[in-house]
């Protein structure tokens, strides 16, 4: 039987192309306990149509081809294939941000699911990076909209909002962007290690998620007051949070660092849907008598540092050149696997946690009233116990935190320090509040409470021994039942026996008077 094939616009049957650069890396070290998988999540004013999303999904598709791949595994690297299976719409039935790569979704590298008024879009890293997965939800949004109100939403206006990002989907910009005449950088003095959060550790792929929504424009006027943008402002906050929880308990030996992850499309002018981000590391060792303040003076001294084109195209040039290596093209997958796992282990030990900010994420007019929020998340890794991102849509702004320990005093401390300076918050969670403890009661219920369970524990036992008793005694009926319809069986066996012996004897005699008395013919 010929299998339903969707018709991917821009992508033919025999389409493959190779990863990016920074999506190399990926598979190699990818796990169940750390599935390289985040998500982004459009929270709808009415609950979700299925059937609608579904038809959505295959629209969404057909315009960005970039997301209709399936990842297979070469001799000497990995490679992106066309995929022609179906994409199922399904009901949100598990943690966020679960794995997705080797067998699952249909050999997609996305997952879109829903939950009421909750549209969740997890994407492996292979495939995207945050800005590439938030114009696609953009755009599935888009065509959910096209296919529920018809021509109020034109799906030409889609195509011509779209069109530029579809066609320059799968540029690596990491290779178009090497400068000219680029050098090997000279590696750097060893980094410390950074200091660990830890914490009891839950089971398999179960992950915490934890949002905190603010105003923007509240947040905005906030770190506009302390002198600082808004990232720079909640990664102080992050560090400082760190620091008034669990890191007073530790010997302070180590720095608390942030690894912020920077979107370079605008940096570098590309628009490609596929990875293009670099890493900025913000470290910070407060001191005993430091302030918010001084914690504030010292990231945004090395935002300042990093925030340049130069200093990201020396990390560009470095990651690029490891491809350049002589001889590297030819050996063997299952070998360079192992490699880039030794590589990356000791580069985990460098961060606190991760802090990724999408920025602002925008819809058209005619749809942006039937949207509340935007949330993203990333997924959780073995590695590393917690990790935030922020994104904003309209006056609503996003604090999203992921956790796979059982311990929230993170996040309560960066709330409570929010609210003291005069930010509302709203607080969403996917965790089971603690049971509500019963007022202590008096001596009188006391006693009357320890009366009533005495007299129900009485009666709990009496009825247990009259179960017992009629149990026994349907026991021995049912015993006594047998007997006697045994004895009664026997009964009738021996009666059926006589009278079988009794019609045999009569047989018997029968044929002796037979041949005593011969009968005889008489012919008239």
């Amino acid at each position: 039987m010929k299998k339903k094939n969707i018709n991917h616009s821009g992508i033919g049957e025999a389409y493959w192309d190779r990863l990016d650069n920074a999506a190399k890396l990926i598979p190699a070290i990818t796990s169940s306990r750390s599935p390289n998988v985040f998500r982004l999540t459009a929270v709808l004013g009415e609950e979700v149509d299925p059937k609608v999303l579904q038809s959505a999904l295959e629209q969404a598709l057909s315009i960005m081809p970039a997301f209709s791949l399936k990842l297979n595994r070469g001799l000497f690297w990995y490679y992106f294939d066309v995929n022609n299976e179906k994409p199922i719409v399904r009901e949100e039935h598990s943690y966020p941000c679960t794995p997705i790569y080797k067998g699952h979704e249909n050999g997609f590298l996305f997952r879109l699911t829903y939950y009421k008024k909750r549209i969740n879009l997890d994407i492996y890293h292979a495939l995207s990076d945050g800005m590439g997965a938030a114009n696609f939800i953009r755009l599935v949004v888009y065509c959910y909209y096209n296919r529920l109100l018809g021509d109020a939403v034109p799906e030409e206006n889609i195509r011509a909002e779209f069109s530029e990002l579809a066609r320059d989907f799968n540029e690596d910009s990491f290779t178009v962007n090497v400068p000219e005449g680029a050098e090997t950088v000279k590696k750097s003095e060893q980094e410390p290690e950074a200091y660990r959060i830890n914490g009891f550790r839950y089971d398999g792929t179960r992950l915490g998620a934890l949002a905190a929504i603010f105003p923007t424009d509240s947040m905005l006027t906030l770190a506009r007051e302390a002198g600082a943008t808004l990232s720079e402002y909640v990664c102080a906050l992050l560090i400082w949070s760190i620091y008034n929880t669990s890191y007073r308990l530790t010997s302070r030996s180590r720095p608390i660092v942030i690894s912020m992850p920077v979107n370079l499309r605008g940096m570098f002018g590309s628009i490609t849907l596929r990875n293009f981000f670099g890493h900025m590391s913000v470290a910070v060792k407060p001191g005993r008598d430091d302030s918010f303040e001084d914690v504030l003076v010292a990231v945004k001294k090395r935002f300042a540092e990093c925030l340049e084109k130069g200093y990201f195209e020396r990390q560009i040039t470095a990651h690029v050149n490891i491809e350049r290596i002589p001889g590297i093209k030819f050996v063997p997958l299952f070998i360079k696997d192992i490699v880039m796992r030794c590589i990356y282990a000791p580069s985990t030990k460098l961060y606190t946690m991760t802090f990724s900010n999408i920025g602002r994420v925008q819809l058209p007019e005619v749809i942006s009233q039937k949207v509340e929020r935007f949330e993203v998340m990333i997924g959780g890794s073995h590695t590393h116990a917690k990790k935030a991102s922020m994104c904003s849509y309209g006056n609503k702004l996003v604090l999203m935190f992921s956790s796979t320990i059982d311990d929230n005093s993170l996040e309560q401390y960066l709330v409570s320090f929010l609210t003291k300076k005069g930010i509302e918050a709203v607080i969403s969670s996917n965790e089971t509040p603690a049971p509500v403890k019963p007022p202590k009661m008096s001596k009188e219920e006391a006693k009357e409470r320890k009366v009533e369970v005495r007299e129900a524990k009485l009666a709990a036992k009496e009825s247990k021994r009259v179960y017992k008793r009629s149990k026994k005694e349907a026991k021995i009926a049912a015993k006594l039942d047998r007997k006697t319809a045994k004895a009664n069986a026997k009964s009738d066996k021996r009666a059926a026996k006589t009278a079988k012996k009794q019609e045999r004897r009569l047989e018997k005699q029968t044929r002796r008077e037979q041949k005593k008395n011969p009968a005889r013919e008489v012919d008239e």
